[in-house]
């Protein structure tokens, strides 16, 4: 029996424009494991890489789900809490994976317009060399748990670009130590854009140091060294009196206290310690408020977005000198 024209159009499929914003709260909760992965494969395939998901708050549930269900898909390459402004606790922006070659001008685009973003420039040679050390990276990642951050454009702004800001700070000539630099961050980086910055970087890993080293040698970047030693270890190295480095940086140092317990030793004075931190800081700020009042060490927070991804980023300065501080200030 012929169906009729009512019964043909109820079956036809819904169909969802490809937008950058994917609202879940008027399908089946039965059909968002199929809608997410048809949805953003057609993101990918629109050139949509960043996907808002409005789940909406309640009790949580169906947050946790989507976010189950977005670590088993091959196409996502991070997700994240939405910013206030774009639904907080509500909504999850996902990042899908992009094909891009580091040695494409796709990639040099995104590292060039995102420093631009952030008031910046980058010439074609620091470009072409953050290509390089972002290829080994990943090359090196295959058998050395080096980073977490595989996907090309994240790299480009959450490793390359998210050192800019720090860049800007240090005063001329700086002899710089950089604990726990892991793949390199942000220590190398440091050095192509600040050249004459004079660099050690440091990390328990030997797996870790050795990248360090083939990237020095790779680039032949001149007054860098990476080092297999400890913070704690270091300091058994120099005279009490002495104190070595002008500035203390750390991307890796998970806790603040227990960086300023590593840096404080061996900081010169006048000096600078600069934490690279996420958005929320205040947590932590408020658990090493005596330590920072019994150094007499002087707090600055600076906050930036991350172009491309839209993330709050802060650096956290502490200084031991008004002078210090003051020279960073000029800087930035």
């Amino acid at each position: 029996m012929p169906k009729n024209q009512t019964d043909i159009e109820y079956e036809r499929p819904v169909r969802i424009p490809i937008q950058d914003v994917l609202d879940l709260h008027t399908f089946a909760p039965k059909e968002i494991p199929s809608l997410l992965k048809e949805y953003l494969n057609a993101c990918l395939r629109a050139k949509i890489y960043s996907v808002r998901i409005i789940h909406g708050k309640g009790k949580g549930f169906l947050r946790n789900r989507v976010h189950g269900l977005l670590k088993d898909l091959p196409v996502v390459a991070s997700f994240s809490e939405a910013p206030p402004r774009g639904g907080g606790w509500g909504a999850t922006i996902v990042e899908l994976r992009r094909k891009v070659d580091f040695e494409s001008s796709e990639w040099a685009h995104i590292l060039d317009e995102g420093a631009r973003a952030m008031g910046m420039r980058l010439d074609l040679s620091q470009i072409a060399q953050f290509a390089i050390h972002a290829r080994e990276l990943l090359a090196w990642n295959r058998f050395t748990n080096l980073t977490a951050i595989t996907d090309p454009v994240e790299i480009a702004v959450k490793q390359f670009l998210d050192t800019l800001p720090l860049s800007r700070l240090l005063p001329l000539g700086s002899r710089v130590l950089d604990i726990g630099s892991g793949g390199g961050f942000p220590g190398i980086p440091l050095k192509i854009m600040r050249p004459d910055l004079e660099v050690t970087l440091i990390d328990a890993s030997r797996k870790k140091v050795s990248f360090q080293k083939h990237i020095i040698r790779t680039l032949a970047l001149k007054d860098i060294e990476a080092r297999h030693i400890r913070a704690e270890e270091l300091k058994g190295e120099l005279q009490p009196e002495i104190r070595q480095y002008d500035v203390i940086v750390s991307k890796a140092v998970s806790k603040l206290d227990r960086f300023l317990d590593q840096a404080i030793p061996l900081l010169r004075r006048p000096g600078v310690m600069i934490a690279m931190k996420g958005r929320s800081v205040e947590a932590e700020l408020e658990a090493v408020s005596s330590k920072i009042e019994a150094e007499g060490l002087t707090l600055t927070v600076k906050k930036y977005r991350l172009p491309h991804l839209d993330i709050e980023r802060s650096l956290i300065i502490l200084s031991n000198s008004p002078d210090a501080l003051n020279a960073c200030q000029s800087l930035a």
